[in-house]
């Protein structure tokens, strides 16, 4: 079985957030499972910065018609292997598997889909061009993939190029697609003009296929056109048939629900494991948990916070966005310092949120300490030290924050959505509440509290969660049997 997994990032090349983490661990473990993977990604500024030496130039120049404009790009190639202790190691091969989509114009910048101000502005042409530079490329190099699984709105108009423009190509005559749905709140929807610069014509323009109240939704079209459309989590597969975690395509979903599955995510238990991690202060397991004190204790050391060992310690790990449910964490806080919690958090997003924990920070200079930035080596010592974590989200599609906290001993405080209701018992390997506000939220960490001061309890919630296995290696087995199925329709 050949698969192509074509995606706007993954990790290590290329990272933002759970979409790279997810679509890396999946290509590895695909490796692993010795399925025929190609993975296709943008080669963009950071990836070179990453990865630049490891991957060989080719003589490939392929043209991607924008409007009335012909972009021209070339493609670098790499070889991933996974020796047998996991690690995933690249060497340049122009014939490799891994094959990075070169045009500077578009990728050599700075951010990869925008600053904290906003998108970048040409994200439809930019996709546009991906997309289709990824079909020009498996034309030149006769690729024949049996199943062609594209992640998010940035690759979601592959399906309807293979159903259109893309018809008559011999070598995608037995493909079939699936979509996978990683956040349905970003859905690449466009001014209608953009429609002329895909190549489609307007009769795509319309309710069943790209329009969208005037606009185009690049992932509409996916939705329509996939073979099979997945998303990260059972329960989130449920969410999105509704208006109120719809986006304004829960009709849409409910019309395609037949081939609606939601898979849940899993981590990459080689790169998040406190008895190997080289970035924590101390290694420990189940067995060695006094070694997770010692993580505690360095970190408060390191950032010089007035936090005792006895102090529950909790934490903010992710994006700083409304959906993320930073705001009503951050109106949360003076009541929770008060009941003597200390508090850390790291990450970028939005700036409004971003300047609001600057304040919060300010008005509790030695009991909340803030990291405004993304830092995958600081977000090991994290969750590794602190004794919770906070994720208070509107809505959350899978969520990777409580399975890395889970596997770490540290205690999931957690919404009652979406991949959260999959993947965490309350008060056996985490604590859930139901209504979106402070108050729930302040009471959910009162139930923590409380546990965290009976000793008993909380190391037996500590040990259960860590005993819980979300590796990547159980859930690559349900995407194997889905490329199976899907070959057969």
């Amino acid at each position: 079985m050949k698969v192509a997994l074509i995606s706007a990032e993954a990790y290590p090349f290329s990272k933002t957030g759970g979409l790279g983490d997810v679509v890396g661990a999946l290509f590895k473990e695909l490796i692993k499972a010795g399925i025929d993977v190609n993975l296709f990604l943008p080669y963009y500024r950071v990836t070179k910065e990453k990865v630049g030496n490891a991957v060989e130039g080719t003589d490939i120049v392929y043209g991607v018609q924008i409007g009335m404009d012909k972009n021209f790009g070339t493609i670098r190639a790499a070889k991933a292997t996974v020796d047998s202790e996991g690690n995933l190691t690249i060497k340049p091969d122009k014939r490799g598997n891994i094959f990075f989509i070169e045009h500077n114009d578009f990728f050599d910048r700075e951010m990869l889909y925008g600053t904290s101000f906003g998108d970048y502005l040409d994200n439809a042409e930019r996709f546009i061009f991906f997309s289709r530079a990824v079909l020009e490329v498996c034309k030149i190099l006769n690729f024949k993939f049996d199943v062609i699984h594209c992640h998010d709105w940035h690759t979601a108009i592959i399906p309807l190029y293979l159903k259109t423009l893309y018809r008559e190509c011999m070598c995608f005559e037995t493909s079939r697609t699936i979509l996978t749905i990683h956040n349905l709140g970003y859905q690449g929807v466009f001014p209608r003009q953009k429609l002329e610069l895909t190549g489609f014509g307007w009769e795509m323009f319309h309710i069943d296929c790209l329009e969208f109240y005037g606009m185009v939704n690049f992932l509409k079209g996916g939705i329509f056109n996939a073979d099979i459309v997945t998303t990260v989590s059972p329960t989130y597969a449920k969410e999105i048939l509704t208006p109120e975690y719809g986006f304004g395509l829960d009709g849409v979903l409910r019309k395609r629900q037949d081939r609606l599955i939601g898979i849940l995510n899993g981590i990459d238990y080689k790169i998040w494991n406190p008895q190997s991690d080289p970035y924590i202060f101390e290694n420990y397991g189940i067995e060695s948990l006094f070694g997770k004190n010692k993580n505690k204790e360095a970190l408060i050391r390191m950032i010089e916070l007035d936090c005792s060992i006895d102090n529950p310690l909790l934490a903010f790990i992710g994006r700083m966005a409304s959906q993320k449910g930073i705001d009503i964490l951050i109106d949360s806080l003076p009541t929770l310092i008060d009941k003597g919690v200390r508090f850390i958090f790291e990450g970028t997003g939005e700036v409004f949120y971003e300047n609001k924990v600057r304040e919060i920070q300010q008005q509790f200079p030695s009991k909340v300490h803030a990291f405004i930035v993304f830092d995958e080596i600081l977000a090991h010592k994290i969750y590794a030290s602190v004794d919770g974590i906070i994720l208070p989200s509107k809505y959350e599609p899978c969520g990777l924050s409580q399975l890395i906290a889970m596997r770490y001993g540290t205690i999931p405080i957690c919404r009652k959505t979406g991949g959260f209701v999959d993947t965490v018992e309350d008060e056996i390997t985490g604590f859930l509440f139901e209504k979106f506000d402070s108050p729930s939220l302040i009471s959910s960490v009162e139930r923590f509290i409380e546990a965290y001061r009976n000793k008993e309890k909380f190391n037996k919630m500590i040990i259960s969660a860590m005993q819980k296995d979300f590796s990547w290696s159980n859930m690559c087995k349900d995407y194997i049997k889905l490329y199976d199925k899907v070959r057969i329709l």
